[in-house]
């Protein structure tokens, strides 16, 4: 299989709704290229080919453009190796995107990741989520998306999303094809359930779910 570049990319996202020029497109895949380049020191994802990874972390992150939203802060919860924080921050260029997770080793490991790739409006924070409204006053009600993939049921995310996320702004969650994406989560009223198809080398059914805080 040939590697997937910028160019290839643009065409991947365009079948899940998302528009990406070929800059955009190639700036994701260096962050994705250096995240997997420092997984082989610090365990960051189990996906270690790289098509299997464009398809798992990059498309899968980008399928966000699915919900029609335009954020203009951003903060992914646990995110880990960055993603899907990276692929939103590459939809929305002009949004502030926080990515924070509780592992001081994967945060600094993406930073350096973002630095390589040049995101400039892309930052890190080592914290535990549901500690953060608490010890960051600022991060309190300051975000109008907050997002997270494979890190706990919707019911637990709602719960740390919500003293984070502005009245009307929204929580979107990536779930498995036969996730179960309660009516209600809390405060927060489902707006939209978004079912997708992954292509190969990793090809497999996803689903995105949008709940708005009322």
């Amino acid at each position: 299989m040939t590697a997937t570049d910028g160019k290839t990319l643009v065409a991947r996202a365009k079948t899940l709704g998302a528009e990406l020029d070929d800059v955009r497109a190639t700036q994701l895949l260096a962050y994705l290229d250096a995240m997997l380049a420092l997984n082989e020191q610090i365990n960051l994802t189990a996906v270690r080919d790289r098509e299997a990874a464009v398809v798992l972390h990059a498309l899968d992150g980008l399928a966000f453009a699915r919900t029609g939203l335009h954020p203009r802060h951003v903060l992914d919860i646990g995110t880990g190796n960055g993603f899907p924080g990276v692929a939103v921050a590459t939809l929305h260029p002009g949004a502030s995107v926080v990515l924070m997770d509780r592992t001081g080793k994967k945060v600094r490991a993406i930073g350096a990741c973002l630095v390589q790739a040049k995101y400039d409006r892309v930052e890190t924070l080592n914290l535990d989520a549901a500690q953060a409204p608490g010890l960051r006053k600022d991060l309190r009600h300051a975000f109008d998306v907050v997002t997270a993939r494979a890190v706990g049921k919707p019911e637990a995310m709602a719960e740390l999303a919500d003293p984070l996320l502005r009245p009307g702004g929204h929580l979107v969650l990536w779930l498995d094809a036969d996730a179960v994406a309660a009516e209600r989560l809390g405060p927060f009223r489902r707006t939209a359930i978004l079912p997708y198809d992954l292509p190969d080398p990793a090809a497999r059914k996803r689903v995105l779910g949008a709940w708005q805080k009322r």
